[in-house]
């Protein structure tokens, strides 16, 4: 499924990569958990040092060196069982190898030495497991003893150690590793990902004005680099056909002008009657579509190669003088006024052909006998303004080829402003349709001022005495 704007709702090519990416990398995580923990579990022995060695720190971290200040038997109290024991107890030897604190019931334990060394034992009872061992920590005033007695059932006492070990030799050594790893897939995924993003970009910027665009070409990769190659083919391809049809459309313009043109002088010499009126409406109409595909071709090839300053009020002059006629007939009278106008570069014929779309368009949509009104200036534009319904609501489409606010309404095919706007743009400039205060629109071109003329001083090329 498609968003609008073109983008589609799937995850990115990126996104599908770094998730499997990180399935593989947890899966790799599992299964070394898979094989270190059944390894451990089975190492009763390990299990019940590492199970001593983890309680005899957990009481010195509640109740510190017994010789020190900091020292209260009370702190003994609030330490819990751990969980999957039947019975504990410790006890607390100080560095006189006297007891300091006994809590709980203990196995019988034989006074340390003063290089007394950590052991665990390990005793099966019928219910379980007594586990006792000798832990020695260093204090301010020598060394001290903690030694552990508990009796195991089953082996929930010892998932903490399992869970200990895990965290120590397992999650922290492999952890930087695996997000190493994984930054270093995402880095590598996206700079290989990178020119298809590119090749994105420039597909959205193609222009079917531009159909001579091609997407670059990227060296980094040869799948992407086919890819690329293919759409430039198939570009070469469709602009092909595009020439194509425009050629046919403009060949078939230019051929139906004739024929047009006979129909309409035969058409003359009928009697007067509705019927003749009305075969002359549509064959006006026709040749009016005729004229505007030809416009239309020419308005997608139009290049300002051959660009020259253009005077917009002589233009404007020449074109009211020939549509003049077709206004008169229509029941309107056609206005021009010189506001100041200056020269815009360009073409002449092209600039022409679009003042004339502006003024056919004013003409087919002013009624009650209103005028039309075409203006020059200030600077580099020319306007129309007619006495029409005004801008449809949705104003922002009626530049667009072949859009009409309703199918059943006669006379055109939506083509006209179009145009215009083609041959606007073409020469750098834009056009602007706004509702007037009273009644009607105005159509607005604006073009780049062409750069002014050089001016020569006769005085700097001709001297004093008359001879060059």
């Amino acid at each position: 499924m498609v968003e609008a704007g073109g983008v589609s709702r799937q995850p990115s090519l990126f996104r599908q990569i770094a998730v499997r990416l990180g399935i593989l990398t947890a899966i790799f995580a599992l299964l070394d958990v898979a094989i270190v923990v059944p390894m451990y579990a089975f190492d009763q022995q390990a299990l019940a040092e590492d199970f001593i060695e983890q309680q005899a720190e957990r009481i010195d971290h509640r109740l510190g060196d017994p010789s020190g200040l900091g020292w209260a038997a009370s702190a003994a109290a609030r330490l819990e069982p751990p969980p999957g024991v039947e019975s504990w107890g410790f006890e607390v030897i100080a560095a006189d190898r006297e007891p300091a604190l006994r809590v709980g019931a203990l196995a019988p334990l034989p006074r340390p030495g003063a290089r007394a060394l950590d052991f665990t034992q390990r005793d099966a009872t019928p219910s379980g497991t007594l586990v006792t061992g000798l832990r020695r920590f260093s204090g301010q005033h020598g060394p001290y003893w903690i030694f552990v007695s508990a009796h195991v059932v089953g082996t929930r006492a010892y998932w903490p150690v399992i869970g200990q070990e895990l965290l120590a030799h397992v999650a922290l050594p492999l952890a930087p590793l695996l997000i190493l790893l994984l930054v270093f897939n995402a880095q590598v995924v996206r700079r290989m990902l990178a020119p298809l993003e590119r090749a994105a970009l420039e597909v959205d910027a193609l222009d079917p004005a531009r159909m001579d665009a091609r997407l670059s070409p990227p060296t980094t990769s040869r799948e992407v680099a086919a890819l690329v190659s293919a759409v430039n083919r198939a570009l070469d391809r469709l602009q092909k056909a595009m020439a194509l049809l425009k050629t046919f459309t403009a060949d078939a313009a230019h051929e139906l002008r004739t024929p047009l043109s006979v129909l309409r002088l035969r058409t003359d010499a009928l009697p007067d009657s509705a019927t003749k009126v009305r075969l002359g409406e549509e064959i006006q109409t026709m040749i009016r579509l005729v004229n505007q595909m030809l416009d239309l071709a020419q308005a997608d090839v139009l290049r300002l190669d051959g660009a020259e300053p253009v005077d917009l009020q002589a233009m404007a002059a020449e074109v009211v003088a020939q549509i003049a006629p077709h206004a008169f007939a229509a029941g309107h009278d056609i206005q021009l006024t010189d506001l100041g106008s200056t020269p815009a570069l360009g073409h002449r014929d092209a600039l022409g052909r679009a003042l004339r779309n502006l003024v056919e368009n004013a003409i087919h949509h002013t009624q009650g006998g209103r005028p039309i009104e075409v203006s020059v200036g200030p600077g580099a534009r020319f306007s129309v303004r007619d006495f029409g319904p005004g801008l449809p609501a949705e104003g922002e489409k009626i530049f667009d080829r072949f859009w009409r606010q309703s199918r059943a309404q006669d006379g055109g095919a939506g083509l006209g402003l179009g145009i215009v706007r083609s041959i606007v743009e073409a020469h750098g400039g834009a056009v602007e349709a706004d509702n007037t205060a009273d009644a009607g629109a105005v159509f607005t071109c604006v073009f780049p001022a062409a750069p002014p003329l050089p001016t020569f001083n006769r005085a700097d090329t001709i001297p004093a005495d008359g001879y060059p």
